[in-house]
């Protein structure tokens, strides 16, 4: 071989070299970066799960909310119809005088 082509043939060998080592870095990354992405993933479902769980207790919470609006309500009502029943005894209380 000729001192070119074992230059040639050298630096063949060096730039081989050097995009195994680029490729082994590049699947180094890759495989970094899929493990973000799986942690990220399984962040995104514990997030969902949690988003689900706050709904829920949200709608409960409505709920109990229309619930207690619905018992002051009853009371306030029972309230008036006591009054009402009270000043009707008065009046029947007035007409047997």
């Amino acid at each position: 071989m000729t001192d070119l082509e074992n230059n040639l043939l050298i630096e063949f060998k060096f730039k081989v070299k050097q995009m195994i080592a680029k490729h082994e870095k590049l699947k180094q990354e890759k495989d970094q970066l899929r493990g973000q992405i799986q942690g990220l993933e399984e962040t995104i479902d514990q997030l969902r799960s949690e988003n689900n769980l706050l709904e829920q207790k949200y709608e409960n919470i409505k709920m109990a909310k229309m619930l207690v609006a619905s018992d002051e309500d009853n009371k306030d009502a029972k309230n008036r119809i006591q009054k009402l029943v009270r000043e009707i005894d008065k009046c029947i209380a007035l007409l047997n005088k």
